[in-house]
């Protein structure tokens, strides 16, 4: 089977790869147009590779899922064995329920009240405590029976769910503080609405020019009756603070900010090519465990 992956970054610390016996965690993100991995020493909670590829004619998870398991197993920085692998999967439809109504029974009903369910994926729930919500979500199913067959102890996790994570614990200990917070990917974005250290609107939406983002974002705000001159927004993801998106968002909000890495973690060298915000929310996947 041909690859149909193009590596799009590649960083590798030399050090690390000519072999050291360290305990290994291994990142992955599944996104609609590609995937990222990152993996991190353990021993020094340092990351110290990581590689982001696209898959440019098989558009979504499911489709570019049958030719993973030939891409991993032949991968060579993947085939050394990891004490433990967490995969985050982006979903269209993240439902979050609050806690006191979840129920395990019921959640297929409560996901296709706010959702249209997905006959070739599996549902699976996350715990959001610091929101006291759960998240259900759909994952492709040919994508699940992949990573089970080749990590048998792999986390499955959500993309958004971790981001709302992450973005809330970074908010309660006041690493930064925002009112809206935009995560850019590629193919989509995340917008995130906050009040008072509480979420209060969270949606994933495809995107294909900056315009998208604008105009999705003032709806919210309009819908929300926000202001955004009045406004502080963190912007995660790749949106460079020299772009022209950037820069008009800059002229619509009070402040416009990007957070710093995250210093729970070290960073090998190489990382330094990069902005770290570019991978916010894969490099910070650990600290959801």
């Amino acid at each position: 089977m041909a690859n149909p992956f193009r590596n799009i970054r590649c960083i590798n610390d030399p050090e690390y790869l000519e072999g050291q016996n360290t305990s290994k965690t291994l990142s992955i993100e599944f996104l609609p147009d590609g995937f990222v991995f990152s993996v991190m020493d353990q021993n020094r909670y340092q990351y110290v590779a990581l590689e982001a590829y696209e898959a440019p004619n098989l558009h979504g998870v499911e489709n570019y899922s049958p030719h993973i398991k030939d891409f991993f197993t032949n991968h060579l920085l993947l085939n050394q064995g990891f004490d433990k692998v967490i995969a985050a999967v982006y979903a269209r439809d993240l439902v979050l329920i609050p806690a006191p109504v979840y129920s395990a029974e019921k959640q297929k009903d409560l996901f296709n009240t706010y959702a249209l369910p997905e006959s070739s994926s599996r549902l699976k729930n996350e715990a959001i405590q610091i929101i006291d919500a759960q998240g259900i979500y759909p994952v492709p199913e040919n994508l699940l029976n992949v990573c089970e067959e080749i990590f048998p102890s792999v986390r499955v996790r959500n993309q958004g769910a971790s981001m709302i994570k992450n973005v809330m614990a970074a908010q309660k200990l006041e690493k930064w503080k925002a009112d809206v917070v935009i995560h850019v990917k590629k193919s989509h974005a995340e917008i995130l609405l906050l009040h008072k250290e509480k979420l209060i609107f969270y949606r994933s939406f495809s995107i294909t020019c900056f315009d998208d983002i604008l105009y999705y974002v003032f709806y919210v705000l309009e819908q929300y009756q926000k202001q955004a001159e009045k406004l502080h927004l963190t912007v995660l993801g790749e949106l460079p603070m020299d772009s022209k998106g950037y820069t008009v968002l800059n002229s619509f909000f009070r402040k416009v900010s990007i957070p710093d890495a995250n210093d729970m973690f070290k960073y090998s060298q190489h990382f330094d090519s990069i902005p770290i915000h570019y991978y916010f929310n894969l490099l910070n996947l650990n600290t959801c465990e």
